[in-house]
C-alpha cells in the first residue's frame, strides 16, 4: 500500500547533508546519468539549474518538527496501527521517491523500570533490503521508533547504522523523546567490528553495561538535543572510551569524560553529569555552555586483563577541572544518520593524551587492593570480585569530588587525594609499604575489613607531614580502638619514582615491584614466628585463600603481616619491661651478674625500637636481622646489623 508522498517538513538539515546523503544508494544499485530518483534525491542531468535537493525518504519519515517532536499519529497508517493486537504487524512502504518497505506493530514490552505496556512499534528499512515477507528488520541501516503509550508521540528510537556497508553496524544510537520531543540520546561506536553495542530491554539501554560492550574498543556518549539550535550538545557521559592495549579483545584501559554545565553550582549539583533530572529535564541556556569537568581513567596495572578475568582493572585517577568541551576533531558527522547528523565527542584516539595531561585542580587516586564483601558491584558471572565495567573510580565521603559518579568500593579500596593542581599523572613506589602512590598526595586511607566476613579490621592511613609531595607518615587503627595501634613517622620511606609511560610500568610492577613485596612479606612473617606463635585469623586465611591474583595476595599478605606485627609489638614490649625491671633496690655495684643483665635488657629493649623503626621504614631485611638477634638474646653484639639501609 502506497502513503502519499508528502513535502519535507525537517528545516534542520542543510543542502550539504543532502548531497552527501545521495551518496547513499539502494541496495548497492548505481544511478544512470539520466536524471533518476534513489531514495528520495533527484539527481539532475549535466546543466540543469541547482535547486534544493529533497532528503532521503527515511530521514523525511521521522523528521520532527521544529520544536523536536516526532508524532506518529500524523502517518496514514495510524489508524490501522491502533487496531492493532499484540503480536499482530503491518507491512506498508514509504510514501516518498525511492521509499522502501515499513513494519508497524504492537508488542507486549517489560521495560526496564518492570512496568508492562503496549506499544506500536514502526520499523523502517533504511537501507531497502526488507522483503514483505520478513518478520522485523536488522541491524545494518535499520530504525527502530517506539510509542509505548499508543498516544501517537515517539517515546524512543533506536537507530543502527552500517557506515561501511559490511553488514554490521558500526554506529548505534538510543534517542529518548519526552511528551514526543527529542530530549537526549545515548551513542555507541564499534571500534573492534564486533556488532555489539548497547543492550536493550523494551527499545532503551537496559541498564546493565556488563552485557553491552566494555570490553575491546568502544566508545559510547550521551548528547542532549538543542532545540532551539537544533543540533546536539555534549550531555553527561561523553565519553566512556574503553582500550584493547594488547590485542586480547578485552578492555585494560577505560576513561570517562563528564560533560556539564560550565555554570553547575558544585555544591547544589555535586553530580550533575549523573542526575536523572538533568537528563529528563528541559534544555536550558547554560547546557550550551560545557566544559569538562571530571576525568575518570583506570588502568589495569598488572596486565592481568583477559576473558577469563574482564574488567580486570587496578587503579584510577579522579580528576577535576575546568576545561571548556571544545576539541579538535569533536564533531563526528555521519550522512547515515537521522538529522541532527553531527554529534559532539572528544575523539578515541585523543583521550588518553588527554587523561595524561589533563589540568586537574585536584585529583583522586584509588587503588583497587582486594574486593569488598559487603557489597556487590560486579558482573553477575563473577559478582564475587567486584569489578565495575566503569573502572575505578573515587567516593562521597571525606574529600568530595564532583561529578564522580558510582556506586563506589568502600572496603579494600585504597584512597589518596592530591589537593593541588596537576597535568601529569605522577606516581612513586615506596619501600615503607610497598605500593604505589599518587606524588603531590597530601593524605590518603584504606579502609581494611569485610574479607570473606563482613567484619572490619581497621583502618591504615598515611600522610605527607612535610609538603614534599611524598607520604612519611602511617597511622594504623584497628577496629573499635579509640587511637592509633601503631605509628610510624618514617625518615626514609625509600622514596622511587616510577616512569610515565605505562608500558614500562606494567613491566616494573609485575616483574620486580610485585614479587619483590611478596617475598619479603613472606621473610618477614618467616623471622616473626621465630618469636611466637601466631595463627593466622580464619577471615585472613580464608581471604588469602580466595585471592585472584598477585596483588590481591599481597594485600592479604599486608594485613596478615601488620596483625602479626602488632601482637608481636606487644609481646617484645612487655618483654622488655619485665627485664628492665630491678624489684631488689640493691646498688648494682655490688652484683657484676646484675649489672650485666641490666645491660642486656636495655639493649633488648634498644633493639625492640630498632625493630619498630625498620618495620615502619620497610627495612624487612634489617627487621629480620633484628628479629635474629632477639631470638639468640645476642643485643650487645649487633648495635652496627640492623641500622643498614635495604
Amino acid at each position: 500500500m502506497s502513503e502519499p508522498i508528502r513535502a519535507p517538513q525537517d528545516s534542520m538539515l542543510t543542502d550539504l547533508h543532502a548531497r552527501r546523503s545521495a551518496r547513499r544508494c539502494c541496495n548497492g544499485r548505481s544511478t544512470s546519468a539520466a536524471g533518476i530518483l534513489c531514495l528520495g534525491l533527484l539527481v539532475l542531468p549535466s546543466g540543469a539549474a541547482a535547486q534544493e535537493k529533497p532528503i532521503p525518504w527515511w530521514e523525511a519519515e521521522t523528521a520532527m518538527s521544529d520544536s523536536g517532536e516526532l508524532l506518529l499519529s500524523k502517518k496514514p497508517w495510524w489508524p490501522r496501527a491502533q487496531a492493532l493486537k499484540p503480536g499482530e504487524h503491518l507491512v506498508v512502504r514509504s510514501g516518498y521517491p525511492g521509499g522502501a518497505l515499513m513494519l508497524v506493530r504492537r508488542e507486549h514490552l517489560v521495560r526496564r523500570d518492570r512496568t508492562e505496556v503496549d506499544a506500536i512499534v514502526w520499523v523502517l528499512d533504511d537501507d531497502g533490503d526488507l522483503r514483505p515477507g520478513d518478520p522485523d528488520g536488522d541491524k545494518d541501516n535499520d530504525c527502530y521508533v517506539v510509542d509505548y503509550d499508543g498516544d501517537g508521540r515517539a517515546d524512543r528510537m533506536v537507530d543502527y547504522i552500517d557506515n561501511d556497508g559490511d553488514g554490521k553496524p558500526d554506529e548505534m544510537e538510543i534517542r529518548y523523546f519526552l511528551d514526543g520531543r527529542l530530549r537526549r540520546a545515548w551513542f555507541g561506536v564499534d571500534l573492534d567490528k564486533d556488532g555489539q553495542m548497547w543492550d536493550l530491554i523494551a527499545y532503551e539501554y537496559s541498564g546493565d553495561f556488563f552485557r553491552s560492550d566494555p570490553y575491546g574498543n568502544n566508545l559510547l556518549y550521551a548528547n542532549e538535543y538543542d532545540p532551539g539550535r537544533k543540533r546536539w550538545v555534549p550531555h553527561s557521559e561523553c565519553p566512556f572510551a574503553f582500550y584493547d592495549t594488547d590485542g586480547d579483545g578485552e578492555s585494560e584501559v577505560v576513561i570517562r569524560v563528564s560533560a556539564v554545565p560550565l555554570g553547575f553550582d558544585r555544591q547544589k549539583e555535586p553530580d550533575y553529569a549523573n542526575s536523572v533530572f538533568h537528563y529528563t529535564g528541559p534544555f536550558t541556556e547554560r547546557m550550551r555552555d560545557v566544559g569538562a569537568m571530571n576525568v575518570r581513567y583506570s588502568v589495569d596495572i598488572d596486565g592481568l586483563s583477559s576473558p577469563q578475568r574482564r574488567l580486570h582493572y587496578d587503579l584510577g585517577f579522579n580528576m577535576i577541572g575546568r576545561v571548556p568541551y571544545r576539541f579538535p576533531g569533536m564533531a563526528h558527522e555521519s550522512r547515515l544518520r537521522r538529522a541532527p547528523k553531527t554529534t559532539l565527542c572528544i575523539p578515541h584516539a585523543d583521550l588518553r593524551q588527554l587523561a595524561d595531561s589533563y589540568p586537574a585542580e585536584q585529583t583522586g587516586f584509588s587503588f583497587r587492593e582486594y574486593w569488598d564483601s559487603a557489597v556487590i558491584l560486579g558482573a553477575p558471572s563473577f559478582a564475587h570480585e567486584g569489578r565495575r565495567w566503569e573502572g575505578v573510580f573515587w567516593i562521597w565521603n571525606r574529600r568530595i569530588m564532583h561529578n564522580t559518579g558510582g556506586p563506589t568500593q568502600e572496603w579494600n579500596m585504597r584512597r589518596e587525594f592530591r589537593p593541588t593542581p596537576s597535568t601529569k599523572r605522577e606516581l612513586y613506589y615506596c619501600r615503607a609499604d610497598r605500593r604505589i602512590h599518587l606524588k603531590g598526595a597530601s593524605e590518603g586511607w584504606l579502609r581494611v575489613g569485610h574479607l570473606s566476613n563482613r567484619e572490619p579490621w581497621g583502618e591504615i592511613r598515611f600522610f605527607d607531614t612535610n609538603g614534599d609531595g611524598y607520604f612519611d607518615r602511617w597511622e594504623v587503627h584497628l577496629a573499635g580502638s579509640s587511637g592509633p595501634a601503631r605509628v610510624s613517622a618514617v625518615l626514609d620511606a625509600g622514596i622511587r619514582e616510577l616512569p610515565q609511560d605505562w608500558d614500562q610500568l606494567q613491566k616494573l610492577y609485575t616483574q620486580e615491584l610485585l614479587p619483590e613485596a611478596l617475598q619479603a612479606n613472606k621473610k618477614l612473617m618467616a623471622a616473626m614466628r621465630g618469636l611466637q606463635d601466631f595463627t593466622a585469623p580464619e577471615p585472613l586465611a580464608k581471604a588469602l585463600e580466595a585471592a585472584t591474583c598477585d596483588s590481591e595476595r599481597c594485600y592479604v599478605q599486608d594485613v596478615l603481616r601488620e596483625t602479626q606485627y602488632l601482637a608481636l609489638r606487644d609481646q617484645l614490649g612487655k618483654r622488655s619491661s619485665e627485664l628492665l625491671q630491678d624489684p631488689s633496690g640493691k646498688d648494682p655495684r655490688l652484683d657484676p651478674q646484675r649489672m650485666a643483665a641490666s645491660t642486656r635488657a636495655w639493649e633488648y629493649a634498644r633493639l625492640v625500637s630498632s625493630l619498630d623503626a625498620a618495620y615502619g621504614e620497610g627495612r624487612y631485611d634489617d627487621a629480620v636481622r633484628i628479629l635474629g638477634a632477639l631470638q639468640r638474646g645476642e643485643g650487645k653484639s649487633s648495635g652496627t646489623q640492623e641500622s643498614k639501609k635495604e
